[in-house]
Formats: C-alpha cells, sequence, structure tokens
C-alpha cells in the first residue's frame, strides 16, 4: 500500500548531533533510524512511498535513494514547521480514495504490519499500554473497541493506550480532506496543525477508528532515549551474532550484546555491552560500553560510559602512571 513517512522536524533535543545531520539519520544498533523503520514497515510498502522533508532533506533523500533503491519513492519538502497534519496535507498530489499509512519518523514502531488493516474500520492507530499515559496522547475505547475520543497528555491514569506513530487509513481521501478542513478553520496547537485534530475531525464525521497493539515502541527523541533505544534493540537480536568469535580472533574482549561493524578496527579493548560499534571506526586501549559510537570516529586511552560519538570525531585520553598510598581516594576526571 501506499505510505507517507514524516522526516522534516529539526532534532533540537539531539543537538549537537543534529547541527550536522537531521535527526532521521542518527545511527542506533548498526542503522538510521529511518532505516530501521522503513525495514520494519518493508512488507507493505509495496506502491509509493512519499518522504516529507525539510531539515537537511537534501541528506535524507540521498541516504535513502542509496540504500533502498527498491522502493517507489517522491520527497515533499516542508518549508515552514507547521506540524504533522500539515506535512501530510502537502501530499495532496500523491493521496487518492485507496489504503494510506502515516508513519512519524521520529521513532522505531514494531507491529504486526501485514495485518494492519481492519475490516470494520476507517482508521486503525497503533498504540501501546502503558502504566502512566499522563505524558502521551491516549485514546478512549467503547466496549466494542472503536474508539470514542481523544486526550492529550491526560491528567489521570484511567485510560491507558497511549497512540503511536503510525496509523493505516482505508480511503486517504478522507484523511486529506478532514486535514484540509483542519486547515480551512485554523485548528493550531502552538502554531502547528497536529494529526489529533484530524483525528477528531474524522470521528465527528462518523469515521469508525479503532486501535492495534504494536510490538515494540523505541523512542529516539533525545540522546538519553536513543541510547535506551540502542540496548533494547541489540538486546533483541539487532547485534552481531559472531561476536564473540571476532572478539577471541582478534584479541579484544566482547561483553554481549554488541553491533560491531566489519570495517571496524579494533584492539586491546573491552567492548559492551550495549556499544554500537560503527563502520570505519578504530578502538584501541579503550572500554566502550553504553554507547553508540558512529562512523569513522577515533577512541584511544579512555572510558566511555552512556556516550555517543558522532561521526569522524576523536575521543583521546591520555593513560596515567600513579603513585597512590595506603588509605587513599583518588578521582579521575
Amino acid at each position: 500500500m501506499k505510505a507517507i513517512i514524516l522526516l522534516a522536524g529539526y532534532g533540537k533535543r539531539m543537538r549537537p548531533h543534529t547541527w550536522s545531520r537531521p535527526k532521521p539519520l542518527l545511527r542506533v544498533a548498526g542503522n538510521t533510524v529511518v532505516g530501521h523503520l522503513i525495514e520494519l514497515l518493508s512488507g507493505i510498502l509495496t506502491e509509493e512511498v512519499i518522504f516529507v522533508v525539510g531539515y537537511k532533506g537534501d541528506q535524507i533523500e540521498t541516504w535513502i535513494r542509496e540504500n533502498h533503491p527498491q522502493l517507489d519513492i517522491h520527497f515533499v519538502v516542508q518549508e515552514e514547521p507547521l506540524g504533522q497534519a500539515h506535512a501530510v496535507w502537502l501530499c495532496k498530489e500523491y493521496i487518492d480514495d485507496k489504503q494510506l499509512v502515516v508513519a512519524f519518523g521520529d521513532g522505531i514502531i514494531e507491529a504486526d504490519y501485514l495485518n494492519f488493516e481492519h475490516p470494520d474500520a476507517d482508521v486503525v492507530l497503533l498504540v501501546q499500554t502503558v502504566e502512566d499515559p499522563r505524558r502521551f496522547g491516549v485514546a478512549v475505547v467503547d466496549e466494542s473497541g472503536f474508539v470514542t475520543r481523544f486526550i492529550e497528555k491526560p491528567e489521570t491514569k484511567e485510560n491507558k493506550l497511549a497512540v503511536a506513530g503510525v496509523t493505516w487509513f482505508r480511503n486517504g481521501n478522507q484523511l486529506y480532506n478532514a486535514i484540509d478542513n483542519v486547515i480551512k478553520e485554523e485548528r493550531q496547537t502552538l502554531g502547528e496543525y497536529f494529526m489529533a485534530d484530524a483525528y477528531e475531525y474524522l470521528l465527528s464525521h462518523g469515521a469508525k477508528v479503532r486501535t492495534k497493539e504494536l510490538i515494540q515502541w523505541a523512542d529516539a527523541g533525545t540522546p538519553e532515549s536513543i541510547l535506551i533505544t540502542n540496548a533494547r534493540l541489540l538486546s533483541v537480536g539487532y547485534g552481531t551474532s559472531d561476536a564473540l568469535e571476532r572478539g577471541f580472533n582478534d584479541g579484544f574482549t566482547v561483553i554481549p550484546p554488541v553491533y560491531i561493524h566489519p570495517s571496524a578496527d579494533i584492539e586491546a579493548a573491552v567492548v559492551g555491552p550495549y556499544a554500537s560499534i560503527d563502520a570505519n571506526t578504530k578502538i584501541n586501549n579503550a572500554v566502550v560500553r553504553n554507547c553508540i559510537i558512529d562512523p569513522g570516529a577515533v577512541i584511544q586511552d579512555c572510558v566511555l560510559d552512556r556516550a555517543m560519538v558522532g561521526e569522524n570525531a576523536r575521543v583521546i585520553g591520555q593513560p596515567k602512571a600513579l603513585f597512590v598510598g595506603d588509605n587513599s581516594d583518588i578521582m579521575i576526571g
């Protein structure tokens, strides 16, 4: 089916990494954020895929064309940051009355996409049951499983179905008409048009909306969350299966789970757990754990924990000779 993937955000919370590249191209567990999303959606990307880009969109287009040439792709530029719904609205020339999937590109969401649609629904929202829904948008459902309303950041914990960023629509034109009305009526929140308002419009005009539980939802919006996502993905099979054998053969220690690119040059090091070491990196006399090390980076004579090191960056420490007397406390920063 046809898909629209939204990739136009600035990624301000991921600076300084997003000063030089857009957030969808940040790396985690051996791939980019958008790369993981495309692979998870691959079973249903059978028609056109429209990517809405903005900040550093040329980099995104180049990466997708080089790494996914099999896709029938188009790129739409969102010149102003006017929100998710506005981004979809810009895709008018590609939207028709056929099925459509809309995905936000700032997370990695695994679900049973091959069985996404529902025979009794016009819209299917991916959701996750959460213990504390107060920082999410949630869907409220009736006894029959149909959505009756949406609540943005509810004050109570009563409704626990947090809405994720991938949605199926039976009729793309139905969605477009809803967004068009939202924009004409200037329903904005902090200067942006949100998909939640389009969903509310659809509900108020008789659309049948259902939910579907996702399998895994990994956030990539902050440095802390992307490191957690890296650890989670490595833990569920996204790592290098023969890393222990490679470490034994090449003379370094591996503590799984880890991802190590075949071209990484590692000597006299301890790698892991939860470390992603990308292409053409050089790691020597170092301990690297809970880290994402991007292509071309150099790590030497240091211990890194919960770190993100960008492309071609160098982190070089200095061995120290110490004479430490009895009952001393030494802290080396």
